[in-house]
C-alpha cells in the first residue's frame, strides 16, 4: 500500500503528517525537531553529538554566550525535553512552533510548571508560587529530580522569559545545515508511514507502541489519540509523552558506540544481583526499586546502584510516574545483545 503525502515539501511547508486508522496518526515536523535538538544542546549533548557535527562549533559556543542565562537554568534544574510534555494536548497535525510558544506563555503558571516536570500537582506548585516557605517544603521533598534550589526557584518564577528564550534559541538552529541533515529524514517518511500502519494492522496502538520501545509500559492511558513520529535530533534513542494523547519519537541514529555497549551490557549482567533483577523484572515487570529491594531482601540503596548500573548501559527503561520510577527491561537492547553474541559466535565458529 502506497499512503499519500500530506504535506512537507521543501520551502516553508515543514509538516508531514498520515493518519494511519481511526485515531493514530504518523508525523513528522521540523518544527518539532529545532525543538529536540535545543533541548539536546541544553542537555548538553550527553547522549549524542549530531547538533555538534551540524553546526559549527563557533556558532554553538556564540548561541550558548548569547544565551548564557538559559543554559544556566537547565544546567541548574535540568530536564529541557519539558518542554515537549505539552505536545500531548496539542494540534500536532498543524503544529506551528511560534503558535506553541505562544500556547505555553498563555498557560496558568501552576500548570505549566507542574506539568513540565510531571512530578507534582498544580496545587502543591500555586501553593508554592505564594508562599516562600511552601516552595521551600516542595523544593526538599523534591529534591533529588529538580537539581538546585536556586534554579528551581528563578524558573517558576520567570518561566516566561525561559520560554521566550528557549523558543529563540530553537529558532536560532533553523539553518542550511539543519536543513541539509534533515533531507535524509524526507526521504524515508514515506517508508517509515507504511511501516506503522502495517504494524498497527496486527496490533492495538498501544501494543505496538511497546514493541517501538521495547518495554512494558506503566503508563498505559487510556489515550485519546496516538501520535508516532521519527528524528534525528531527539537527545534519546526512544521517547514517549503521554497525556490527553501519547506522542513517541523513535530515532533514525545509528549507534556509533555499539561495541563499547555491548562490552558495558556485558559487564552489567556479570553479576549475581544484577541478573536476579533481570529475572525478577521479566516476570513481573514494571517495578519500582523498593518493590525490587523487598522481592530480594536487598537494601533500597544497594538495588539503586544495581539499577544504575543496567539503566546507564541501556538494559533497562525508566519510566517516571510522579514522585516514583518504574522499571523495565528494554526488549531491544537484550534483542541487540543476543543478536551482537550470535553473530559474533557464528564468525567464530567459521574460523
Amino acid at each position: 500500500m502506497k499512503l499519500k503525502l500530506q504535506r512537507l515539501k521543501d520551502g516553508y511547508d515543514n509538516m508531514y503528517y498520515q493518519k494511519l486508522n481511526k485515531n493514530s496518526y504518523f508525523i513528522y515536523s521540523e518544527d518539532i525537531e529545532l525543538l529536540m535538538a535545543a533541548s539536546n544542546i541544553l542537555e548538553g549533548e550527553k547522549w549524542h553529538t549530531l547538533c555538534t557535527e551540524t553546526y559549527s562549533s563557533g556558532k554553538l559556543e556564540g548561541l550558548k554566550k548569547k544565551y548564557a542565562y538559559l543554559v544556566e537554568i537547565f544546567q541548574a534544574v535540568g530536564c529541557p525535553s519539558g518542554m515537549l510534555e505539552f505536545l500531548t494536548d496539542y494540534p500536532l497535525v498543524e503544529f506551528n512552533l511560534e503558535e506553541y510558544r505562544e500556547h505555553l506563555l498563555q498557560m496558568d503558571v501552576a500548570a505549566f510548571v507542574s506539568s513540565y516536570f510531571n512530578i507534582f500537582n498544580e496545587e502543591l506548585v500555586r501553593e508554592a508560587l505564594e508562599n516562600e516557605d511552601k516552595l521551600d517544603r516542595l523544593f526538599r521533598e523534591y529534591e533529588k529530580f529538580l537539581g538546585s534550589y536556586l534554579g528551581f526557584k528563578v524558573f517558576i518564577r520567570e518561566t516566561g522569559k525561559i520560554i521566550n528564550d528557549y523558543f529563540a534559541f530553537a529558532r536560532e538552529l533553523d539553518t542550511e545545515e539543519f536543513h541539509e541533515k534533515n533531507r535524509q529524514v524526507r526521504a524515508v517518511l514515506q517508508t517509515e508511514a507504511i511501516k506503522a500502519q502495517e504494524g498497527l494492522k496486527a496490533t492495538e496502538p498501544l501494543e505496538f507502541s511497546q514493541e517501538l520501545m521495547g518495554k512494558v509500559f506503566y503508563n498505559r492511558g487510556p489515550y485519546k489519540e496516538f501520535y508516532f513520529t521519527i528524528t534525528l535530533f531527539a537527545a534519546y534513542k526512544k521517547i514517549r509523552f503521554f497525556g490527553k494523547n501519547q506522542v513517541l519519537f523513535y530515532s533514525l541514529r545509528e549507534s556509533r558506540e555499539k561495541q563499547e555497549q555491548l562490552l558495558k551490557q556485558l559487564k552489567a549482567i556479570g553479576d549475581e544481583t544484577r541478573l536476579k533483577i533481570i529475572s525478577l523484572l521479566n516476570e513481573k515487570e514494571p517495578l519500582r526499586g523498593l518493590d525490587i529491594a523487598k522481592e530480594l531482601s536487598m537494601a533500597p540503596s544497594t538495588i539503586s546502584h544495581h539499577m544504575d548500573q543496567m539503566k546507564n548501559c541501556g538494559l533497562l527503561n525508566e519510566e517516571q510516574s510522579k514522585s516514583s520510577k518504574f522499571y523495565s527491561i528494554s526488549r531491544t537492547a537484550a534483542r541487540e545483545l543476543l543478536k551482537a553474541l550470535a553473530e559474533l559466535l557464528d564468525k567464530k565458529g567459521q574460523v
